[in-house]
């Protein structure tokens, strides 16, 4: 495991073994869950971890285990990764998060998402990065305005991974250039 990003309160890293039962716990909990088709259970995790896992491999990035500094607590994740599935603004690099409901309201996922935006474009040299959640989805909406995304309502989408008569099938879309970014000068 080697961390990769740094903020005040937060480590972002790379997974280990001991990741799996925590972030097993978090895709158990209804309330971080309730904006997903269904909860996952121990395969499901065990298959994204391993989907991460591969996915640093292959691109140098990946959703990154969030530990709290203070508690040294793995709290969920907070990355980036390419979406898979077709659309109209894909390929696309997805910047992410899924915390502990314990963890809610306290600025974790702003402030590790704004450290990842800024490793996106001043490290990795991503050019755009964009973040989409269920229409529904008022917290996660929140985070995205906070580090700066803009929603444009001609972007929202149906998500094509999602049946026709589910709820949650239609997704609102942020989105965010390098370009913008370093014009709005986020020294």
């Amino acid at each position: 495991m080697s961390k990769i990003i740094e903020t005040d309160r937060l480590i972002l890293r790379t997974w280990n073994d001991h990741d799996l039962q925590p972030m097993l716990a978090i895709n158990q909990d209804p309330k971080v869950m309730e904006y997903f088709p269904s909860l996952q259970d121990l395969d499901m995790t065990k298959n994204f971890i391993d989907k991460v896992n591969t996915h640093f491999e292959n691109h140098g990035y990946s959703p990154y285990a969030a530990i709290r500094k203070d508690t040294n607590e793995f709290i969920g994740f907070i990355g980036l990764l390419i979406a898979d599935f077709e659309s109209h603004f894909t390929p696309a690099t997805e910047i992410g998060w899924r915390l502990s409901s314990n963890h809610w309201g306290q600025g974790f996922a702003t402030e590790g998402a704004k450290a990842v935006l800024d490793y996106a474009f001043r490290e990795l040299k991503i050019p755009e990065i964009v973040s989409f959640t269920a229409a529904g989805n008022a917290k996660s909406i929140r985070v995205m305005h906070k580090i700066g995304l803009q929603h444009n309502e001609a972007d929202d989408f149906d998500h094509p991974k999602l049946d026709d008569t589910s709820p949650l099938k239609r997704h609102v879309l942020y989105r965010l250039s390098c370009e913008k970014y370093t014009q709005n000068d986020h020294d």
